[in-house]
């Protein structure tokens, strides 16, 4: 009778406590996603239980937070708004890092100045950052998409497109845009370094989740910091983590990373307060409705919230 007794409260404790599904992170080949591997190797991630899922399609990435089978994914400004419809929803807790120059507009020897890009035909992946970075760079020399053929092609077409003379200039990233520019015969016009504070990583969590389990996202966060720290403080140990999960020499891989600037929670906190942000994403979310990427109005203060890092 005693060990009935003991089972079944046992059985109601069970039930009253359910064991919590870890969070789940989705990550691909990117230097910054590598930072939660040290985290997770190093206990960071504490009693919150945590899976890294790692997918080989950015695309795929994304989607899977938006059907609810992430929790937590890194993206960009753009693709935060630009996925903010296709299903659940999903908020920006975290400026996570930038790398100044990674995108830019190669073209032809011929093209001396901005102005020449005039009726040019410009390869470019439709629906992505670099095609609102393109639009961006085009105001730059005062001209608008209309003002040139637009030619939709994948990051990756769009520089063998370039290399075989198909187009007179490509919008695209690194590494597509060195070596378009090295076997294309052109040269880099522009890159993110003359857009500042537009291409821009974020980690973006899952909202039904992050109201449910707030403090378990904090310890995240706290991770993600707690890594980077690390990497600082033992950069051969922290490389020799992350070099391998890219396919890549520990040399290389160790410039790469340190190519990329990451902000702190300082820094976040003061870009949630600003008006900075909220115009950006307002520019970036009147972009997508005007070139119908996605007719409906965004509402930009639903897509990201300051409540996962303002009590750290």
């Amino acid at each position: 009778m005693k060990n009935i007794v003991i089972l079944l409260t046992l059985v109601l404790l069970s039930q009253c406590n359910p064991p919590k599904d870890p969070i789940r992170i989705g990550v691909n080949a990117w230097p910054p996603c590598e930072i939660w591997y040290v985290a997770q190797k190093m206990g960071y991630f504490g009693d919150t239980k945590v899976e890294l899922v790692r997918f080989s399609a950015w695309t795929d990435n994304m989607l899977s937070l938006y059907t609810g089978k992430t929790d937590i994914t890194h993206a960009t400004y753009f693709n935060a708004l630009y996925y903010s419809q296709k299903g659940e929803q999903g908020q920006i807790i975290l400026t996570s890092d930038t790398i100044l120059g990674g995108d830019g507009l190669v073209v032809k020897g011929a093209i001396k100045s901005g102005a020449d890009l005039k009726n040019k035909k410009i390869a470019v992946e439709v629906g992505t950052d670099e095609h609102f970075l393109l639009f961006k760079t085009l105001e730059l020399y005062g001209l608008s998409v209309a003002d040139v053929q637009i030619i939709p092609s994948t990051s990756m077409e769009a520089m063998n497109k370039f290399i075989k003379g198909e187009v007179d200039a490509c919008y695209t990233y690194e590494p597509f845009l060195s070596q378009a520019a090295t076997e294309g015969s052109g040269k880099v016009l522009s890159t993110t370094k003359d857009l500042p504070g537009y291409m821009i990583d974020v980690l973006v969590g899952r909202s039904s989740v992050m109201q449910k389990r707030k403090k378990e996202y904090q310890t995240i966060v706290k991770a993600w910091y707690k890594a980077q720290q690390y990497i600082r403080e033992h950069p051969a140990e922290a490389m020799a983590i992350m070099a391998p999960l890219e396919k890549m020499e520990i040399a290389d891989y160790k410039g790469f990373f340190n190519g990329f600037t990451f902000y702190s929670l300082v820094e976040n906190k003061e870009l949630m307060a600003s008006q900075k942000l909220k115009s950006i994403l307002s520019e970036i979310s009147d972009f997508i409705q005007k070139t119908n990427l996605n007719p409906n109005k965004i509402d930009v203060n639903s897509v990201y919230t300051n409540e996962i890092i303002k009590d750290l």
